[in-house]
Protein backbone atom coordinates (compact mmCIF):
# COMPACT_ATOMS: atom_id res chain seq x y z
CA UNK A 1 0.00 0.00 0.00
CA UNK A 2 2.65 2.44 0.85
CA UNK A 3 4.61 1.41 -2.13
CA UNK A 4 1.55 2.78 -4.09
CA UNK A 5 0.84 5.70 -2.42
CA UNK A 6 4.63 6.57 -3.37
CA UNK A 7 4.40 5.80 -6.61
CA UNK A 8 1.09 7.56 -7.74
CA UNK A 9 2.56 10.63 -5.98
CA UNK A 10 5.71 10.21 -7.69
CA UNK A 11 3.58 10.40 -11.36
CA UNK A 12 1.93 13.39 -10.28
CA UNK A 13 5.11 15.28 -9.72
CA UNK A 14 6.49 14.33 -12.72
CA UNK A 15 3.28 14.84 -15.11
CA UNK A 16 2.39 17.98 -13.19
CA UNK A 17 6.10 19.15 -14.27
CA UNK A 18 5.61 18.17 -17.50
CA UNK A 19 2.14 19.44 -18.59
CA UNK A 20 2.49 23.02 -17.60
CA UNK A 21 3.88 25.16 -20.16
CA UNK A 22 7.06 27.22 -19.99
CA UNK A 23 7.56 30.63 -21.16
CA UNK A 24 10.53 31.75 -22.18
CA UNK A 25 11.87 35.28 -23.43
CA UNK A 26 14.38 35.02 -26.45
CA UNK A 27 16.07 37.70 -28.95
CA UNK A 28 15.11 38.09 -32.51
CA UNK A 29 18.36 36.28 -34.32
CA UNK A 30 19.26 34.31 -31.12
CA UNK A 31 18.59 29.97 -31.02
CA UNK A 32 16.93 28.62 -27.76
CA UNK A 33 16.90 24.87 -27.19
CA UNK A 34 13.02 23.50 -26.24
CA UNK A 35 13.23 20.95 -23.54
CA UNK A 36 11.54 17.83 -24.04
CA UNK A 37 12.30 14.73 -21.75
CA UNK A 38 10.12 11.95 -21.19
CA UNK A 39 8.91 10.60 -17.43
CA UNK A 40 10.96 7.23 -17.66
CA UNK A 41 12.68 5.59 -19.97
CA UNK A 42 11.35 4.76 -23.85
CA UNK A 43 11.15 1.76 -25.99
CA UNK A 44 10.43 3.35 -28.94
CA UNK A 45 12.18 6.68 -29.51
CA UNK A 46 9.13 8.40 -31.19
CA UNK A 47 8.32 12.62 -31.06
CA UNK A 48 6.23 15.27 -32.69
CA UNK A 49 7.21 19.03 -32.18
CA UNK A 50 4.08 21.42 -33.20
CA UNK A 51 3.89 25.01 -33.29
CA UNK A 52 0.95 26.41 -32.16
CA UNK A 53 -1.03 22.78 -32.20
CA UNK A 54 -0.77 23.03 -36.34
CA UNK A 55 2.55 23.72 -38.04
CA UNK A 56 4.62 20.43 -38.35
CA UNK A 57 8.26 22.06 -36.54
CA UNK A 58 9.92 18.41 -36.53
CA UNK A 59 9.45 14.67 -36.09
CA UNK A 60 11.39 12.46 -34.22
CA UNK A 61 10.11 8.53 -35.61
CA UNK A 62 11.82 5.35 -34.53
CA UNK A 63 15.21 7.53 -33.40
CA UNK A 64 15.29 9.03 -37.14
CA UNK A 65 15.01 13.01 -37.15
CA UNK A 66 12.19 13.60 -40.25
CA UNK A 67 11.85 17.49 -41.86
CA UNK A 68 10.22 15.65 -44.90
CA UNK A 69 6.45 17.23 -43.71
CA UNK A 70 8.13 20.29 -42.08
CA UNK A 71 6.70 23.38 -42.62
CA UNK A 72 8.69 25.52 -44.53
CA UNK A 73 9.10 28.72 -42.09
CA UNK A 74 11.54 26.40 -39.81
CA UNK A 75 13.89 24.56 -42.90
CA UNK A 76 17.16 24.66 -42.12
CA UNK A 77 16.34 26.29 -38.45
CA UNK A 78 15.71 22.93 -36.39
CA UNK A 79 18.70 20.59 -34.75
CA UNK A 80 17.59 17.38 -32.37
CA UNK A 81 20.08 15.61 -30.84
CA UNK A 82 19.82 11.82 -31.80
CA UNK A 83 22.45 10.64 -29.15
CA UNK A 84 20.48 11.39 -26.47
CA UNK A 85 17.06 9.87 -27.39
CA UNK A 86 17.74 6.73 -25.74
CA UNK A 87 17.90 8.86 -22.42
CA UNK A 88 14.70 9.93 -23.74
CA UNK A 89 15.50 13.59 -24.30
CA UNK A 90 13.87 14.84 -27.25
CA UNK A 91 14.77 18.56 -27.06
CA UNK A 92 14.77 20.35 -29.97
CA UNK A 93 17.19 23.67 -30.76
CA UNK A 94 15.31 26.17 -32.83
CA UNK A 95 17.81 28.98 -34.36
CA UNK A 96 17.74 32.49 -35.98
CA UNK A 97 14.67 33.42 -33.78
CA UNK A 98 11.95 35.35 -35.84
CA UNK A 99 9.02 37.60 -34.37
CA UNK A 100 6.79 35.05 -35.79
CA UNK A 101 8.19 31.77 -33.67
CA UNK A 102 6.72 34.01 -30.55
CA UNK A 103 4.06 31.27 -29.97
CA UNK A 104 3.49 27.58 -27.78
CA UNK A 105 5.62 25.00 -29.36
CA UNK A 106 4.57 21.20 -27.57
CA UNK A 107 6.59 18.23 -28.11
CA UNK A 108 3.97 15.19 -28.15
CA UNK A 109 5.38 11.69 -26.89
CA UNK A 110 3.02 9.49 -28.00
CA UNK A 111 4.33 6.54 -25.77
CA UNK A 112 2.95 8.59 -23.09
CA UNK A 113 -1.10 8.58 -24.82
CA UNK A 114 0.31 12.14 -26.22
CA UNK A 115 1.84 13.40 -23.53
CA UNK A 116 2.68 17.16 -24.59
CA UNK A 117 5.67 19.08 -22.79
CA UNK A 118 5.18 22.62 -24.07
CA UNK A 119 7.43 25.83 -24.37
CA UNK A 120 5.66 29.50 -24.42
CA UNK A 121 8.33 31.82 -26.32
CA UNK A 122 8.38 35.44 -26.26
CA UNK A 123 10.50 37.00 -28.65
CA UNK A 124 11.79 40.45 -28.11
CA UNK A 125 14.09 42.89 -30.13
CA UNK A 126 17.79 42.73 -28.91
CA UNK A 127 18.24 45.61 -26.73
CA UNK A 128 21.28 48.02 -27.92
CA UNK A 129 24.00 47.52 -26.17
CA UNK A 130 24.01 43.96 -25.53
CA UNK A 131 26.88 41.68 -26.32
CA UNK A 132 26.70 38.19 -27.10
CA UNK A 133 28.16 35.61 -25.12
CA UNK A 134 28.95 32.37 -26.49
CA UNK A 135 26.63 29.74 -25.66
CA UNK A 136 24.20 32.15 -24.31
CA UNK A 137 21.62 31.42 -26.64
CA UNK A 138 19.24 28.97 -24.84
CA UNK A 139 16.56 31.60 -23.17
CA UNK A 140 16.24 33.83 -20.51
CA UNK A 141 13.85 32.43 -17.24
CA UNK A 142 11.83 34.62 -15.24
CA UNK A 143 12.55 34.72 -11.60
CA UNK A 144 9.49 33.32 -10.56
CA UNK A 145 10.06 30.13 -13.31
CA UNK A 146 13.51 29.81 -11.66
CA UNK A 147 12.42 29.56 -8.24
CA UNK A 148 9.33 27.36 -9.17
CA UNK A 149 11.88 24.94 -10.69
CA UNK A 150 14.35 24.87 -7.80
CA UNK A 151 11.29 24.21 -5.55
CA UNK A 152 9.89 21.47 -7.06
CA UNK A 153 12.43 18.75 -6.06
CA UNK A 154 12.35 20.01 -2.38
CA UNK A 155 8.67 19.90 -2.65
CA UNK A 156 8.81 16.73 -3.78
CA UNK A 157 11.98 15.38 -1.50
CA UNK A 158 9.80 16.57 1.20
CA UNK A 159 6.84 14.53 0.26
CA UNK A 160 8.82 12.02 -0.28
CA UNK A 161 10.10 11.99 3.35
CA UNK A 162 6.72 12.63 4.97
CA UNK A 163 5.36 9.56 3.19
CA UNK A 164 8.37 7.52 4.51
CA UNK A 165 7.40 8.57 8.11
CA UNK A 166 4.41 7.72 7.87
Amino acid sequence: MFKSVLLICFFILVLNEASVPKTVQVFIGDSVVLPCHSPRQLTLFTAYWRYEDSKNVYDIQDGIGLTKEQDPVYKSRTESFPAEYSKGNFSLKLRKLQNIDAGSFCCFLPEFNSLQICTVLQVKEKPRGIQEKPGSHRGVESKAERIVSLLNPLFAGTILLWLCEW
